[in-house]
C-alpha cells in the first residue's frame, strides 16, 4: 500500500513577504493614504505592505482624522424644503433654503441630518472622493493622512509607556473616593459605577493602581484576588516560547514549500464549539479535493485529548493507512493544537513521525477556506449556542454521514462520499463506521439527532468504533511528558 495518495492537478497557493516589524512605520502609513487616494481596496493595501488586512482597517479607525462642517447645510430635505419664515423675518417671503442656505438648518425644527453614503462602507474616509477634494462637499468628513496618523500613533505609544496619567491632586482625590469604599468590602467595580461623576479612571486602571501600590488600598483588601492562585505567568510564558520555537519549521511559507515537493492529498483540521465556557468541542478534518469531513467527539478541547483522538484513530486504522489518508494536517494556532510533538508522533513508535502538522497565519481562516465553508453544514445539524456535552461519537458519525451524503451542484450532483470512495481505500470507511445515506433519507437539521435518540433512525452498525475501543491512557500523553522534561 503506498504512503501517499497524489492529486492530479497542483493546488496554487499565494506568497506573503515575511515582515519582522509589529508597529507600522511613516512608510506603511504613506502606502495606506496612497491607496486609498487611489481608491484601492483594504486587502490589496494590506498585501503591499505585508500586513493583515484587518490591522490596515483598525489603523484607518484608530489614527484617522474626523472633523464636522459648521457652516454646510447637511440637511436631508435642502433640496425639496419648502420652508419659509425660519430667519424670522416678516417681510422674507423667499424659502430659506434658497436664501438662507448656510444657517437656515440651524434653527430649523423639521431639520435632519444626513450622512455620506461613502462613509457607510470601507474604507469609512473620504479619501479619493472628487468632491471632499474640490470643496463642495456637505458631509462631516473623515480622513486619513499619513503624517497625522503618524504623529497620534507616536503620542499613543509614549502615553502607554508613561504609566499613569495622572497628576498628584487627581491621585489624591482617587485615593480619597477608592480606598475608604474598598476597606468598606465593596469591589473596585462597584466605586468605580457609583462614582463615575467624581472618578474618571476605568475599572483596570484602579486595580493597577492598588497593584502599584499608589494608593492607601492594597491587595490584601480586595476579597477576591487574595482567594485565587496567582497566574504562573512564567510558566505560561516558557510554554508559549516552548510552542513557538517548535512552530519554525511549520508555518505556512513551509507548508507551501512542502506542498511544492510533495503534493499529497492531506486534510485541514478545525474544531467547532457549542457554547461558551463549555469543555468539549468537535474536531473536523476535511479533504477539499473531494469535500468530505469527517468529525470527531472531544470531551475536552484540549491539546491532551486531541492527542488521545489522534492515538485512538491510530490504533483503529493502523500506522501504515494513518500515513495514507494523514500524511499532512494543516490547521490554525488554536491552543489545542500546542502539543506538536504528540500530534506527529506514532503510537506504535514514539521515534517516528504519523504525519506532519503545519499551522495557518495568525487570523487567516481563509488559507483553510474549505473547512470553515463546510462548517456551514455542521452548524445545520449542531446550530450556534447548542450545548455539545449531551452528544456521542455515535451520533457526531451519523451526522457527518449525512452531511458526506448531500450531493453538491459545485460538484456535478455528487456527493462527497462518491468521490471519496473512488480514490480512499475501502477498508478506511468501514474502520471508521463512515457510509452514505441514501438520498431519500438525507437530513441536515437538528430533527436527525432527536429522530435517532427515538429510534426514528437507524445507522448501519460499523465494524468498529471510536466509541467500543478500549485504550489505556497515561495520565500524562509522551509529549506532555517530554514537555515537562524539556523544561
Amino acid at each position: 500500500m503506498e504512503h501517499s495518495i497524489k492529486i492530479m492537478a497542483k493546488r496554487k497557493y499565494s506568497r506573503k513577504k515575511k515582515k519582522n516589524r509589529t508597529h507600522l512605520n511613516i512608510v506603511d502609513r504613506s502606502k495606506i493614504e496612497y491607496g486609498l487616494n487611489h481608491g484601492h481596496s483594504i486587502r490589496a493595501i494590506a498585501k503591499d505592505i505585508g500586513k493583515n488586512p484587518t490591522t490596515v482597517m483598525r489603523e484607518i479607525q484608530r489614527n484617522g482624522s474626523f472633523y464636522t462642517e459648521k457652516d454646510m447645510n447637511d440637511c436631508a430635505y435642502r433640496e425639496s424644503c419648502s420652508q419659509t419664515g425660519i430667519c424670522g423675518r416678516i417681510d422674507c417671503r423667499a424659502k430659506c433654503s434658497k436664501r438662507c442656505r448656510k444657517t437656515c438648518f440651524k434653527t430649523c425644527s423639521v431639520y435632519k441630518k444626513m450622512d455620506c453614503d461613502k462613509l457607510r462602507k470601507s474604507p469609512y474616509v473620504c479619501n479619493g472622493c472628487t468632491k471632499y477634494n474640490f470643496g463642495s462637499c456637505c458631509f462631516d468628513k473623515s480622513y486619513y493622512r499619513a503624517q497625522v496618523a503618524q504623529k497620534v500613533a507616536d503620542e499613543q505609544l509614549k502615553e502607554r509607556n508613561a504609566g499613569f496619567d495622572l497628576t498628584l491632586e487627581e491621585l489624591q482625590e482617587i485615593d480619597r473616593i477608592i480606598t475608604p469604599a474598598i476597606l468598606k468590602g465593596q469591589s473596585p467595580y462597584h466605586v468605580v459605577m457609583s462614582n463615575q461623576d467624581k472618578l474618571s479612571v476605568s475599572v483596570s486602571t484602579v486595580y493597577r493602581l492598588i497593584d502599584a501600590g499608589a494608593i492607601g488600598a492594597k491587595n490584601i483588601d480586595l476579597k477576591e484576588k487574595v482567594r485565587r492562585k496567582e497566574r504562573n505567568s512564567r510558566r505560561q510564558k516558557k510554554h508559549a516560547a516552548r510552542v513557538s520555537e517548535l512552530k519554525i519549521g511549520r508555518l505556512w511559507d513551509d507548508y507551501l514549500d512542502y506542498m511544492d515537493e510533495h503534493d499529497v492529498m492531506h486534510p485541514q483540521m478545525d474544531c467547532i464549539e457549542g457554547v461558551r465556557d463549555e469543555n468539549c468541542a468537535i474536531l473536523t478534518l476535511h479533504w477539499p479535493e473531494v469535500k468530505m469531513q469527517l468529525g470527531f467527539y472531544l470531551k475536552k478541547k484540549d491539546a491532551w485529548h486531541v492527542v488521545g483522538l489522534f492515538d485512538e484513530i491510530e490504533q483503529i486504522l493502523g500506522a501504515e493507512l494513518f500515513q495514507m489518508m494523514f500524511p499532512v494536517i494543516l490547521t490554525d494556532n488554536g491552543v489545542e493544537f500546542d502539543d506538536i510533538l504528540g500530534i506527529e508522533r506514532s503510537f506504535y513508535d514514539p521515534s517516528k513521525k504519523r504525519t506532519s502538522l503545519f499551522f495557518c497565519e495568525p487570523n487567516r481562516s481563509d488559507e483553510k477556506g474549505a473547512c470553515e465553508n463546510n462548517h456551514k453544514r455542521v452548524r445545520d445539524i449542531f446550530p450556534k449556542s447548542t450545548p455539545l456535552s449531551g452528544f456521542t461519537q455515535e451520533e457526531v458519525t451519523l451526522a457527518f454521514n449525512n452531511i458526506n451524503s448531500y450531493r453538491r451542484n459545485s460538484q456535478f450532483g455528487k456527493c462527497p462520499y462518491e468521490l471519496a470512495m473512488q480514490i480512499f481505500p475501502a477498508e478506511f470507511f468501514e474502520l471508521l463506521g463512515l457510509y452514505q445515506i441514501k438520498d431519500t433519507e438525507v437530513e441536515l437539521t437538528p430533527k436527525l439527532i432527536k429522530n435517532y435518540r427515538k429510534g426514528q433512525v437507524q445507522p448501519a452498525a460499523p465494524e468498529k468504533d471510536l466509541s467500543e475501543l478500549e485504550i489505556e491512557v497515561p495520565e500524562e500523553p509522551l509529549s506532555q511528558l517530554r514537555f515537562v522534561s524539556q523544561d
